[in-house]
């Protein structure tokens, strides 16, 4: 090859060198000495989580929850080392994210990454100790990019976690961490989500002498959050301007829970009526769900008491905290029961309805 040629092309070897991308066990072998066992006690409850090594001196990053009401913690390396105690540094409610600090020197570190280059469809593998298995290993792809309404992104992963996970990093193919495991939704396989590395970036340029568990804690939920909305709960007791019973709201993020106050009578026979809606768009959906008794008079001039179950939908199209106005179906004025079989002559119509506040 012409020593010119040679010259030019061998910058572009260099760089498609760069970027191949490591195996799986490559990668571990790379990022594994640095990643650590957490251990604590606290409120009579033991913890186990995990942090990765981000500078020789002993400085861990974990998420926040796993030490988060420890009375008292220990570190745990990869080659077996024990640290009995730990410092804070440094931390991040909003974000779940705990800077601690251990005597030691000489650490293996992890090399921190871009979390602002992450797309969708990459390769991560995700180090931990899950049940306090320390350096497991899990493979899976950034499934999205989410924008939480706290005021931050999130990585969603499909790489397997459970508990003791938390805390430790999400490596991108160059062993590079781009995110801290944070959190799992409960009754779900598969959705695992981090914290993207770029915020611990942030902190590690702003952190503190340090402070104990006890102090951490004792900080912790007070300072105020200026983003937050101060809106005031909406009431519990609302009443309709149609028929003046009573209903028994709750509200519960994009839920809305209803209950119709009927008399003691009634409920003593075990009727009620029970509405579940779900915020859709502009308005809340749901089903409106009724036990009630009724009775007939059977061929032995005998009655007879029974009770019919039925659902129906149900729409709020407007909620405020002083008013609610929907629709439900309403069985037209004249329409016969019948108590042996439950049903009715006609069929239920739309019919509008106002609430207000009791």
């Amino acid at each position: 090859m012409p020593r010119l040629l040679f010259l030019l092309l061998t910058p572009m070897i260099a760089g498609l060198a760069q970027t191949v991308p490591f195996s799986t066990v490559e990668i571990a072998k790379k990022a594994g000495p640095a990643v650590v066992l957490i251990k604590g006690t606290g409120d009579g409850r033991d913890t186990v989580g995990s942090g990765f090594i981000v500078s020789p001196d002993g400085k861990i990053a974990t998420s926040l929850h796993v030490i988060q009401g420890l009375k008292s913690a220990g570190v745990q390396l990869a080659n077996g080392d024990v640290f009995d105690s730990l410092l804070v540094l440094g931390f991040d409610e909003r974000r779940d994210l705990a800077v601690v600090q251990v005597p030691a020197f000489d650490l293996p570190i992890v090399e921190l990454g871009n979390s602002n280059e992450v797309q969708p469809g990459e390769s991560v593998v995700l180090i931990g100790s899950p049940r306090a298995l320390k350096g497991s290993v899990s493979t899976g792809v950034v499934s999205g990019i989410r924008d939480l309404p706290e005021g931050f992104k999130i990585i969603q992963t499909d790489a397997a976690a459970n508990p003791g996970s938390s805390g430790g990093p999400l490596l991108n193919s160059q062993g590079q961490v781009v995110g801290v495991l944070g959190f799992k939704l409960k009754g779900s396989e598969n959705l695992n989500f981090a914290v993207p590395v770029n915020y611990l970036r942030g902190m590690l340029n702003a952190l503190g002498s340090g402070m104990t568990l006890h102090e951490m804690n004792a900080k912790l939920g007070k300072a105020p959050d200026v983003f937050a909305t101060s809106h005031p709960p909406p009431p519990a007791r609302w009443k309709s301007l149609a028929s003046g019973t009573t209903k028994l709201l709750r509200f519960d993020s994009d839920y809305i829970y209803v209950e119709t106050l009927l008399p003691e009578e009634l409920r003593r026979r075990g009727d009620f009526v029970i509405s579940e809606l779900r915020k859709q768009g502009d308005k809340h959906v749901g089903t409106n769900r009724s036990r009630l008794t009724c009775s007939y008079v059977n061929w032995l001039n005998e009655e007879v008491f029974n009770q019919c179950t039925e659902e129906s939908p149900v729409e709020f199209t407007s909620v405020t905290s002083s008013r609610i106005e929907g629709r439900f179906m309403y069985y037209p004025e004249g329409t016969k029961v019948d108590c042996k079989r439950c049903t009715h002559s006609k069929k239920p119509i739309w019919r509008s309805f106002v609430w207000i506040p009791e």
